[in-house]
């Protein structure tokens, strides 16, 4: 029996990728490492070869042109007949997000008579259901959905909510998170060894990791911030990756008279030395889905600052090992903030249930094998 499974992706590496194609990249790397052939389709990039081997994947890329609707239509069409070529390879499509990649699984599972799970990422504003809703091809994948798909991923409550609203059933839905190799992002070395090699040895080292933009709600973290300098002057905030926001975040803090104690650093290839340096991990969203940053924050020992949005009371555990803030509210935000920067006993204790809580429930060790149990149930339904 066919036990291939085939991962359709918008992005995938070597290019800089967010949070749903890092998950892919995990999911497929653990499948192959277990012995499952692993195919990836995803998007052609600037000069990206058509085919190539990625640690040990084949990675096909199949061309596209023009711009907006065209490029996406062209993407959708290529991926099918990547598809259709690889038809004896295969059993297994899985699509990351409920997007261009998904309709062509749903296209491709149809026409071939293969199994399609589709995985969708984020609720609210930003997310999968609300985007697709908005637009008349969006809602044309939402009614594909319904009608072809054999099991839909929900990450957390909320999604699974979401899901559920446009008519998919409950038990096309499973519940898997998002997962990450927790061990691989245990501190390397002492945070003041770390905060030296920056120079900040004697802040109170603040991180933020992701893409800045309006869903992240940076402004408010920014405001935040100001107000809790004069009780905490040594909060220093490191603002990692980059977005369209960036510019307007930088006017801001300088606005503010907080530059000095902001950084922002850019899209960074390895974050692992900045959240060694760092004590607290910030992420003040208004919409989000299982934050891969946040898992990979958890798992380096931070106390993690969150809004109750998408995953994050989940994860989190209610509270009991992190901190919920409402979205938007810089009066709270900058209390704890303040609190929290005062205090490092209290920041120890958060950091070391965060971390416990990362490696029990979201190591991928954990999560991988919820999909291997899903394949093989999938597998089972063609014999």
């Amino acid at each position: 029996m066919m036990n291939g499974v085939v991962m359709l992706v918008n992005e995938f590496p070597p290019i800089p990728t967010g949070g749903a194609e890092r998950q892919a990249e995990r999911l497929a790397l653990y499948l192959k490492d277990k012995g499952w052939p692993v195919y990836v389709i995803t998007r052609r990039v600037g000069g990206l070869p058509a085919r190539q081997d990625y640690q040990g994947l084949t990675v096909i890329r199949p061309a596209t042109f023009g711009f907006g609707k065209l490029k996406t239509l062209t993407f959708i069409f290529g991926a099918v007949f990547a598809l259709w070529s690889l038809r004896s390879k295969y059993s297994l499509l899985h699509a990351h997000l409920a997007y261009g990649s998904a309709f062509a699984a749903l296209l491709a599972a149809r026409l071939l008579g293969k199994r399609v799970i589709v995985k969708f990422g984020t609720s609210g504003e930003f997310g999968d259901v609300e985007v697709s809703r908005r637009t008349l091809r969006g809602r044309l994948r939402l009614a594909a959905l319904r009608k072809w798909v054999d099991v839909v991923i929900a990450l957390d409550d909320s999604i699974f909510d979401e899901i559920l609203s446009i008519g998919i059933e409950r038990d096309r839905i499973k519940r898997i998170p998002n997962g990450i190799e927790a061990r691989n992002f245990f501190p390397a070395q002492s945070k003041l060894e770390a905060k030296k090699k920056m120079n900040l040895a004697d802040k109170v080292v603040m991180i933020f990791v992701g893409r800045l933009s309006p869903q992240k709600s940076l402004p408010t973290l920014l405001q935040a911030l100001e107000k809790s300098l004069p009780a905490c002057s040594s909060l220093h905030l490191l603002l990692v990756g980059d977005g369209p926001d960036r510019a307007a975040l930088e006017e801001q803090a300088r606005q503010l008279g907080i530059d000095g104690h902001v950084t922002f650093l850019g899209n960074q290839a390895d974050v692992r030395p900045y959240l060694n340096a760092a004590d607290m991990f910030v992420l003040p969203s208004i919409s989000e889905g299982i934050s891969n940053s946040l898992l990979e924050a958890m798992s380096a020992g931070l106390t993690c600052v969150a809004t109750p949005v998408g995953g994050n009371v989940e994860i989190l555990n209610g509270g009991r090992c992190g901190v919920l803030l409402p979205a938007g509210d810089v009066f709270a935000w900058s209390e704890s903030l303040t609190e929290l920067g005062n205090d490092p006993q209290k920041r120890e204790s958060l950091g070391l249930a965060a971390q416990k809580q990362a490696l029990s429930h979201f190591d991928f060790g954990v999560v991988g094998s919820l999909y291997e149990d899903l394949y093989r149930g999938l597998l089972a339904l063609r014999q």
